[in-house]
């Protein structure tokens, strides 16, 4: 019998990652429910950001290892930075974090990032959103 430690503890490669988004991402979907403004987002894992945003291929930079996963409004997509996961709760944590990102009003998005992360009502309804990754192992 699996125990949740040892869900919690397992290594994250990339096709670990990619099993647990393709388990997880459905049902935060069927959750949270579709968005208002978009369509929903597709997830796309990436060893690094500056490789990603660059299209260079082994690409990195100071935020390499600290860059964990985003979603991007102009393409509609959340990226996960799969070397820097650290286990299966990040992972569910992340696509919960991230997708609660397209659940909201674009319109907003400039003001409430003018507010900084830690006062940004969007930041605190996504980290918020996090607290029930539970429910999905």
């Amino acid at each position: 019998m699996i125990k949740l430690m040892d869900i919690l503890l397992e290594g994250v490669d990339q096709s670990s990652v990619q099993g647990i988004v393709d388990r997880v991402y459905p049902q935060i979907v069927n959750n949270l429910g579709k968005s208002r403004y978009v369509k929903t987002p597709e997830v796309e894992l990436h060893m690094d950001i500056y490789a990603r945003l660059s299209d260079i291929p082994g690409a990195s930079g100071e935020e390499s290892h600290s860059s964990e996963a985003e979603y991007d409004p102009d393409e509609n997509k959340i990226f996960i930075y799969y070397p820097n996961m650290k286990n299966e709760e990040h992972i569910i944590r992340s696509l919960l974090h991230e997708y609660t990102h397209s659940l909201q009003d674009p319109t907003k998005w400039k003001e409430y990032r003018a507010k900084g992360y830690d006062n940004n009502p969007y930041e605190i309804a996504a980290t918020k959103s996090e607290k029930n990754w539970r429910k999905y192992i």
